[in-house]
């Protein structure tokens, strides 16, 4: 039986926003040329390049970026679809409301605050634009404040047509429903509906934006997940017996 790996990119393959490790890259590579493999991300696909080498993209199966509303194959080189999505002048709106209301230091923050993706939003009161220093004050903050949960949870109930779900450490993904990374299994079994799937990712709680694709496989009973705390972790898992001969039956 085939056996596909699945993985998240940011606190799973890289730390978060930043470039693969060279430690890692030194085991990951040989790996991704004994496995099949593909990535999905929120991020963008110019996100994507910056963090993972270009010969780890090459060996990949295919690439889903902005929460699998795109699907790139060939390292970038194969547009294979993307999805649409028009948020409306309310959201908006109400996302700058946020931002003007938070307690989130002005003065720390690094806009922009609202980014468009293909197929969702992604929106950060801290802003986009923030250093790394920057990115772990906010972290800081959101866990002794829980600002992005409570802005979940109010997003959710006035726009109940839209996902929300809690991603990386400073923002917000925000897209129609079912537009989430498991529409990307879909297109991964249409290829061997008999493969096994393991996805491996670091927001596979409920309201991270992992949740929904590890969900999707524990109900269609289609493979396995893991929930990693970041590359380390995620080595450790991949070196175990079992997981790395790409033949082996779970």
């Amino acid at each position: 039986m085939l056996r596909t790996f699945i993985f998240d990119i940011d606190g799973t393959l890289t730390p978060p926003r930043q470039p693969m490790t060279a430690e890692f890259f030194k085991f990951f590579k040989p790996w991704c040329g004994e496995n099949n493999f593909y990535l999905v991300t929120g991020s963008d696909f110019e996100k994507v390049k910056e963090q993972v080498p270009l010969e780890i993209l090459r060996l990949a199966s295919g690439i889903f970026c902005c929460m699998g509303n795109e699907l790139f194959e060939k390292a970038g080189q194969i547009l294979v679809y993307r999805n649409s999505f028009e948020p409306s002048r309310d959201l908006i709106r109400t996302l700058e409301h946020y931002v003007d209301s938070s307690c989130y230091p002005v003065g720390w923050r690094r806009p922009p605050h609202i980014e468009y993706r293909t197929g969702m939003v992604n929106f950060s009161t801290c802003g986009r634009g923030s250093t790394q220093a920057g990115r772990l004050r906010y972290k800081n903050f959101d866990q002794s404040t829980l600002e992005r949960r409570w802005i979940q949870a109010a997003l959710k109930r006035k726009f109940q047509s839209l996902e929300v779900s809690i991603g990386g450490e400073i923002s917000l993904d925000i897209y129609p429903k079912g537009g989430d990374k498991s529409q990307s299994l879909g297109h991964i079994l249409e290829k061997d509906p008999s493969q096994r799937l393991i996805f491996i990712g670091d927001k596979a709680f409920q309201g991270g934006n992992d949740y929904e694709i590890c969900k999707m496989m524990d109900e269609t009973r289609r493979g396995t997940w893991f929930n990693v705390s970041g590359w380390v972790e995620t080595k450790a898992i991949l070196k175990q017996t079992q997981l790395v001969n790409n033949k082996d039956v779970l």
